[in-house]
């Protein structure tokens, strides 16, 4: 067990000094993804293949034999990129002007397939079979930005194209976020945990907020189980049933 949490915990930072290193992720589908990261991830897995988001390219390498890691493509995607997250045959890559999809469907040479235009933000971002869900905030000294709003974006069919804004819902300071059924958590750093309702995509109803901790940053959520990041540490909840987490355990930042 402490092996397993110990990896998680360095796994997670990882993620997240990566993405602070410019500055200062939700699952994809199992059967198609061998791993998951966070919404705030610069980089994850999918299958054999390891992609890498830096401020305006996206690579892509085979690591089916990782001793000999392969480049395959790189290609510009635009500028300002923060995120990338895996979902099925696509990549949803998340800048501060705009959320891109990637058809991944051949996965060495992912393909632009559509986009969708903001305001000026850092924008974390993870999807599903029909929508997308991508947080702005204002906070970010590098990016700007005058929205602090939870975007949904229907992607269905023809939509993927040219994602489609269908709801969206003010809260203070949303960053990192992730989805388990019909509930979306969204991380809003020291304002808490937002646990909010997306039965109904075009109104997302916020059910609870969970506080009492230090800045929420991103989550995963893997299975019944609810991993936040947080600063000082990790927070994990029991999310078998998802409207309610249920505090289980919190892991200290180890002292290096």
């Amino acid at each position: 067990m402490k092996n397993i949490v110990t990896i998680i915990f360095l796994a997670f930072l990882g993620i997240f000094f990566t993405t602070c290193k410019k500055a200062s992720s939700g699952m994809g589908d199992a059967s198609n993804s061998s791993g998951a990261g966070g919404s705030t991830a610069m980089m994850t897995i999918s299958g054999n293949y390891l992609y890498i988001v830096n401020s305006y390219t996206l690579q892509t390498y085979d690591i089916s034999n990782p001793a000999t890691a392969v480049l395959l493509s790189e290609q510009n995607v635009g500028w300002n990129i923060e995120t990338i997250f895996p979902y099925r045959d696509k990549l949803f890559i998340g800048s501060q002007t705009g959320m891109y999809v990637f058809d991944n469907s051949n996965p060495k040479y992912p393909k632009l397939q559509g986009q969708a235009q903001h305001f000026r933000a850092c924008d974390p971002v993870v999807a599903d079979d029909d929508f997308a869900y991508v947080t702005l905030r204002n906070n970010n000294q590098r990016c700007g930005g005058t929205q602090n709003v939870l975007n949904i974006y229907d992607i269905k069919g023809v939509n993927v194209l040219n994602p489609k804004l269908v709801s969206s819902l003010n809260m203070p300071q949303p960053n990192g976020l992730g989805f388990k059924d019909n509930i979306l958590y969204v991380c809003m750093g020291d304002a808490g945990l937002n646990v909010v309702d997306i039965s109904d995509r075009t109104k997302p109803q916020v059910i609870k907020t969970i506080s009492g901790e230090e800045s929420f940053v991103d989550v995963i959520p893997f299975e019944d189980l609810l991993i936040t990041y947080i600063h000082g540490g990790l927070v994990l909840y029991d999310i078998s049933a998802p409207a309610n987490p249920v505090k289980l355990s919190k892991i200290a930042e180890p002292t290096l």
